[in-house]
């Protein structure tokens, strides 16, 4: 019998996505940090992840593209759309589920130059479903181009 403190993780389809992963969750603002009114969104599904994360009004980033789960990594494997890529690569990130609060420490792609990892905390919303609310934000607001494979 597992103890109470132990989670099980169950992945899908054997290929490295993780069921409690997916859904639609919300971005708490950083009251405490750095971007005290900061705002957005994650969505995963089987495949793929859409993400919205605005710090502020100048900095904003959508991305949209595919990952993969290894360990508590989530490797971006393809950006399908990068509303910022002049702010260079998004890194992958380490996560850790705590019933329905998800926190995500995006891991920078290059250790020079590049500021110290970043913590954001996001509350499930609802499971992805063809029935669930996404936010009004639209991420292919951009003049950018979209990003290439990695």
């Amino acid at each position: 019998m597992a103890s109470p403190d132990e989670q099980t993780l169950t992945f899908l389809r054997g290929s490295g996505f993780l069921l409690s992963l997916v859904g639609v969750w919300d971005l708490m603002a950083d009251e405490s940090g750095q971007w005290p009114s900061q705002k957005g969104f994650v969505i995963f599904n089987e495949t793929k992840m859409i993400a919205v994360i605005e710090r502020h009004a100048e900095m904003r980033r959508g991305i949209e593209g595919t990952y993969a789960v290894e360990g508590n990594r989530i490797i971006l494997t393809e950006l399908l759309v990068d509303t910022a890529p002049e702010r260079g690569a998004l890194g992958d990130g380490a996560f850790a589920i705590d019933g329905d609060i998800l926190t995500i420490t995006w891991l920078s792609t290059s250790q020079t130059g590049q500021p110290p990892p970043h913590v954001d905390t996001f509350r499930r919303r609802a499971p992805l479903a063809d029935d669930a609310v996404l936010p009004p934000v639209a991420i292919y607001e951009s003049d950018g181009p979209t990003a290439t494979p990695r």
